[in-house]
């Protein structure tokens, strides 16, 4: 995490200059399904942060390569501002349901809707299970929570496209470096089970910055992180460090 709502978090644009003044290659990997990808840059580079689309993975990227991959017809349950980045899916008559963090969907018809496509043999797609995220008001529910009662409730198993999805991360290296093998690579992230773990068995370097939606003892709770920093700017620091020996 970069920002929370439209502001910055400490370290984040200090460290990020930090590493493209040393011509260390970046790409921002996340799980927001809330929003497009160019609603997303839009608001980083609103922020303050200098961002240009292609350094951008999202979890709603990698949902629309699975949608096409099968030739699926889903019910999209997203918030208007991420339907740009499934502009021309068919959507009629579907056979499948996609969810990510969208409240204005998230009531009792919309997810009865959603629940009898499943039990009528459509198949559940998850953009990310995160928990909860960071917000200006502070933690709120994540998607994670509304695709857990549509499993429960269908019997039926989402397919995660997001992090922690081993896939999720192996497509955004090769967007980043097609060379570019897993263990050569460092996931920075707040959450230390979906960013950090996950890119661990993923077979990446992780590390947890206690920024964002970081909480105290988070790196001792679930698995050990192979490295944890205090904020991105000390995080750029260790890397321009190694990268000089």
């Amino acid at each position: 995490t970069v920002h929370v709502g439209d502001h910055l978090i400490p370290g984040a644009k200090a460290g990020i200059q930090m590493l493209k003044s040393h011509g260390i290659p970046i790409k921002y990997v996340t799980n927001t399904s809330k929003e497009s990808k160019s609603c997303l840059r839009n608001r980083l580079c609103n922020a303050g942060l200098e961002v240009q689309e292609n350094e951008l993975f999202t979890s709603l990227t990698a949902a629309r390569n699975y949608v096409e991959s099968l030739k699926l017809r889903p019910l999209l349950m997203l918030e208007d501002e991420a339907m740009k980045d499934f502009e021309g899916i068919q959507t009629e008559d579907p056979n499948s349901v996609v969810v990510g963090l969208s409240p204005s969907n998230f009531h009792y018809k919309r997810l009865n809707e959603a629940f009898n496509l499943l039990k009528n043999r459509a198949s559940l797609i998850a953009i990310n299970k995160s928990r909860y995220i960071k917000t200006d008001d502070g933690l709120s529910i994540g998607t994670g929570a509304f695709v857990s009662t549509l499993e429960f409730a269908s019997d039926k198993k989402a397919h995660v496209v997001g992090k922690p999805s081993k896939d999720f991360f192996h497509l955004a290296l090769k967007e980043l470096d097609p060379k570019l093998q897993p263990h050569e690579a460092l996931m920075v992230g707040d959450d230390v089970r979906d960013d950090v773990l996950g890119a661990q068995q993923a077979g990446l370097i992780g590390a947890l910055v206690k920024t964002g939606k970081y909480l105290l003892g988070d790196e001792n709770k679930y698995g050990e992180p192979n490295h944890v920093f205090e904020n991105l700017e000390e995080m750029a620091q260790f890397v321009i460090g190694q990268q000089k020996k």
